[in-house]
């Protein structure tokens, strides 16, 4: 049986497109591009190929998520030295911090670490205890300091009826159809991007500190082949029905006009206009909508940060076409690597299938065996 992610509400599918698309924690934004591309459908196998991980990794990381939800995607470091708080007194530090300061009749609105450490103190929770020691507890108890946000919940009748359409369109193991899945990435600033990097001790990379935003905001027209996971893109001006219409006659044009081609989008207004329809219906195109505020099913959020971490960080670009330009060879390159990476992947699995069926079954250590 194929392994993978239980079902998951909207709210679960933007929140792991957040991660993806702006979370720092790289183990994070990993485990979560497993987890968003398995409720799109995909399989295993073809996660491996796209998060660069082994099959069996992939495997583990689903079956957490389902045991375990948000709180797998954290990397556990090492445990340090016993704790000394009792489990009555972690509870009572965590429902104190959840708890709002003006119903205790206190002055403020909002707590803070050191709000919050004093109160617990005069109240008797605890005798003494560090910050840091209540983030940790607080933080191993899922509650962290957090703004304030609103929040979207598909109200669309016909969700569970798109969703299926698009599962059943990626999951298709033989003779699949050509389908593409297109989004946009941007708006893009065109100011100094900050970023990371290797550099001589004391002596960072640097970028400048004051700017005029005179050279304005661009976007880049992405669209992933979801069989052959490979990626296209083309950057626009704005993201306005016309630059779109544009983007889908330019991909329309690799492939037969004879054969029918599949475009999974969301609801954005500037990719549904009439002229837009119409050019689908003349041109063998069936066009995909995902449900409204679900734009986590679109398969190519997956791969958009990926993107943007190679082209964009410690640049400071001053006109569109070299935002174009870096776009274009970041999609390039990850395309290259997709298949390379790819390829030793699977020649790593069968080489790995074949030193196991060498193995006499008698001396085979079974999952089971090593998991007890």
């Amino acid at each position: 049986m194929v392994v993978r992610v239980r079902e998951i509400t909207d709210e679960e599918g933007n929140k792991l497109r957040r991660i993806v698309r702006h979370h720092q924690s790289a183990v994070e934004v990993k485990r979560a591009q497993v987890i968003l591309a398995s409720a799109q459908g995909f399989t295993p196998p073809k996660i491996a190929v796209i998060a660069l991980m082994s099959e069996d990794y992939v495997r583990t990381l689903i079956k957490a998520f389902n045991l375990h939800g948000f709180k797998m995607l954290e990397p556990k470091w090492g445990p340090g030295r016993p704790t000394r708080f009792t489990e009555e007194q972690r509870k009572a530090l965590v429902d104190l911090a959840l708890s709002h300061p003006k119903d205790l009749g206190l002055p403020y609105t909002q707590w803070s670490l050191a709000r919050l450490r004093e109160e617990a103190m005069n109240r008797g929770v605890v005798g003494s205890i560090s910050e840091e020691w209540l983030r940790v507890i607080l933080l191993e108890s899922e509650v962290s300091h957090q703004s304030l946000r609103t929040w979207k919940e598909s109200h669309d009748p016909e969700r569970e009826v798109k969703k299926a359409y698009i599962e059943k369109l990626t999951r298709m193991p033989h003779n699949p159809p050509v389908v593409l899945s297109g989004d946009e990435i941007g708006p893009i600033q065109l100011i100094p991007q900050g970023g990371s990097g290797w550099f001589s001790e004391g002596r960072p990379g640097r970028i400048p500190a004051e700017y005029h935003k005179e050279f304005g905001t661009t976007y880049y027209f992405l669209m992933l082949n979801v069989y052959h996971q490979q990626l296209s893109g083309q950057v626009a001006p704005t993201k306005h029905a016309v630059r779109w219409l544009e983007f889908l006659k330019e991909e329309r044009t690799k492939y037969p006009g004879d054969q029918v081609v599949y475009i999974i989008q969301d609801g954005l207004s500037s990719h549904w206009t009439q002229e837009i329809r119409w050019w689908a219906r003349l041109n063998n195109v069936v066009l995909v909508p995902s449900a409204t505020h679900s734009s986590w099913m679109n398969p190519v959020e997956t791969h958009a940060r990926d993107i943007e971490e190679l082209a964009l960080p410690g640049t400071n670009f001053t006109s569109v076409v070299e935002v174009g330009e870096a776009l274009d060879a970041a999609v390039a390159y990850r395309n290259d690597e997709r298949i390379h990476r790819g390829k030793r992947f699977r020649d790593t699995v069968r080489k790995n299938r074949r030193h196991q069926a060498r193995i006499p079954v008698w001396l085979r250590t079974t999952k089971a065996a090593v998991n007890s």
